[in-house]
């Protein structure tokens, strides 16, 4: 069954679409199988890693997403095996009410993907520079959040067309730090 939602966390929206375990967000394929493992659980794989999301949908405030369209806030826990859980917190909708809407394919290939920062920290190495080519999974960027280096990873193989952090710069949650095309 596909499902279709906006999910807004800060001050970025999403469309995310579920459809059978394949994952699409703002209209492009994520190389990652998405199960719900019981209510509030859902597991995300990607290769042989798991994730592990526990999903409360209370998230301080009540609310119902669905055919009523009520936007609910919820806090989204991410587990990942031998690393801090990070949480995060959300609001999430049908996505016939959010205010964007999922960008057009571009006709020749994969859109630009942008690595953003996943929690606050300090980049410690920065291991590519503009027009390098990269492949899938390469590490990008190392980040040091409360004393543990964190490796942000290509999405998929390309070239990298702009960095926006340099070394022993600080970095927000969600800020763009490369971009691959």
């Amino acid at each position: 069954m596909k499902r279709r939602f906006a999910v807004k966390t800060g001050d970025r929206e999403r469309i995310v679409e579920l459809d059978d375990g394949a994952v699409r967000v703002d209209g492009r394929d994520v190389d990652v199988r998405v199960t719900q493992v019981s209510p509030g659980i859902w597991s995300l794989r990607r290769g042989d890693e798991q994730t592990i999301a526990e999903v409360d949908g209370q998230g301080g405030q009540s609310g119902t997403t669905g055919a009523t369209g009520t936007t609910m806030k919820v806090a989204v826990e991410i587990k990942r095996p031998g690393q801090d859980p990070i949480v995060v917190a959300a609001e999430v909708a049908d996505a016939r009410r959010a205010s964007i809407v999922a960008p057009a394919r571009p006709a020749g290939g994969g859109a630009p993907v942008v690595v953003r920062s996943p929690i606050p920290g300090r980049v410690v190495k920065l291991l590519v520079k503009a027009g390098d080519a990269v492949s899938a999974a390469q590490t990008l960027v190392v980040l040091e959040a409360m004393k543990m280096e964190n490796e942000l990873r290509s999405p998929r193989a390309g070239r990298v067309l702009d960095v926006r952090c340099t070394e022993g710069a600080a970095v927000e949650s969600g800020q763009d730090l490369i971009t691959v095309g």
